[in-house]
């Protein structure tokens, strides 16, 4: 490898590094990290909503906002006087769950909690989502349980072939 050829690597390296310390930064505040949660579902929701949420003043969430969408992490939509935010795509929302993954659960982590309750058992627990339908290829037998048509009905979860 040449000096030059050297440089330029190290040069990209640094601005990655950077720009992965500061896409990281936005998902550290635990605020922020709330209202990134909450449009994991694929909604777009107010910021007064996200506000509450989070459990933070609306000036706080406006502020978290801006940051998340110049961070390119949510999407803004203007509707009349209202503003709606949602995740930037669907690489936001697998990064998002991929850091679930490897999350550690604190006891008494009520999100954690109301997401265990109201998850599916078996075969529905492995389907992967993605925003509003799932994926085709399992057979249908799996829908039948009256317990997972109504995650289904509930989640408004469309099934394609």
């Amino acid at each position: 490898m040449s000096v030059e050829s050297s440089g330029r690597l190290a040069r990209y390296t640094i601005f990655m590094n950077r720009d992965f310390a500061e896409t990281a930064s936005l998902l550290s505040d635990a605020a922020r990290a709330s209202m990134l949660l909450a449009l994991l579902d694929g909604r777009a929701l107010p910021a007064g909503q996200l506000a509450m949420i989070a459990q933070v003043a609306p000036q706080t969430a406006s502020s978290h906002l801006s940051k998340m969408v110049s961070g390119r992490l949510l999407a803004v939509e203007q509707q009349g006087r209202h503003r709606y935010y949602r995740l930037a795509g669907t690489e936001v929302a697998s990064a998002i769950e991929a850091l679930l993954a490897i999350a550690p659960r604190s006891r008494g982590d009520r999100a954690h909690e109301r997401a265990t309750q109201s998850a599916p058992d078996g075969d529905l627990a492995y389907a992967r989502t993605c925003y509003s339908h799932l994926p085709g290829g399992w057979p249908p037998s799996w829908l039948r349980p009256s317990r997972n048509a109504a995650c289904f009905r509930r989640a408004r979860i469309e099934v394609t072939a």
